[in-house]
């Protein structure tokens, strides 16, 4: 029984980890595609992005949005869509116990 606990915590922070990771590379991935030209000069380059995805998961949503925008709204912006990465790794977590 101990053991069966154990595999669960385990599988469950692998994939709050994973999302963590997948869903704010998957919005920054999408917002990157409709960015003009002079937004997409400010935005991370192929290393940048993922190590900052990789490291500050949600977070990065945050700062890329505000670089790419350079306003309020874009900082907005991106505190909205980190908390939509962080509200479903919550719902993933209470669904998984």
């Amino acid at each position: 029984m101990l053991a069966r606990r154990a595999l669960a915590a385990v599988l469950e922070l692998s994939l709050q980890i994973l999302l963590g990771i997948l869903l704010p590379a998957w919005v920054i991935r999408r917002d990157l595609a409709g960015l003009s030209a002079q937004r997409l000069a400010r935005a991370w380059n192929e290393a940048s992005l993922w190590s900052a995805v990789v490291t500050f998961g949600p977070l990065s949503l945050i700062v890329h949005f505000a670089r790419t925008r350079r306003s309020l709204v874009g900082f907005a912006l991106g505190v909205g869509w980190a908390l939509v990465a962080l509200v479903a790794s919550a719902l993933l977590g209470a669904a998984f116990e």
